[in-house]
């Protein structure tokens, strides 16, 4: 499992609020999802995810015009919905289209600044549904 695909399902139902650097080689995104993010210290909505050596970050709206993220970002939020990319570059499906992204490395934080690990978020991913299921199914 590559965690530069595999974190986009993690972070399903996410929504991409801010970016910057998208021109440059590394670009930095903030994801909010409090369900996930709050179950960590310190308090908190938001991952950050560093992309490094980006190659290719474009986004396709629902009529096919590709346009930046960051446009995209100007006309409303942007909720992560799944990828079914095995390796790069990764396609990301979306509620407003398809985010393109090509890069070589990412690094997890959480919005208070301090790193995380893949496994980290992975896990607190994995509890939340296991509790959501078990409530669910009663």
């Amino acid at each position: 499992m590559d965690p530069r695909v595999e974190i986009w399902n993690v972070l399903h139902d996410g929504e991409i609020t801010a970016i910057a650097g998208e021109e440059d080689e590394t670009l930095t995104m903030f994801v909010s999802i409090p369900y996930l993010r709050r179950r960590l210290e310190p308090l908190g909505d938001s991952f950050v995810l560093t992309l490094k050596g980006l190659k290719r970050a474009e986004f396709h709206d629902l009529d096919g015009t590709t346009t930046s993220l960051r446009e995209e970002l100007e006309i409303g939020s942007l909720e992560i919905l799944s990828t079914d990319s095995k390796a790069m570059p990764v396609n990301i499906e979306t509620t407003l289209g398809r985010l393109i992204l090509d890069f070589e490395t990412i690094q997890f934080a959480m919005d208070t600044g301090q790193e995380i690990e893949y496994e980290t978020i992975a896990k607190v991913c994995e509890e939340y549904w296991t509790e959501w299921e078990a409530k669910n199914t009663r």
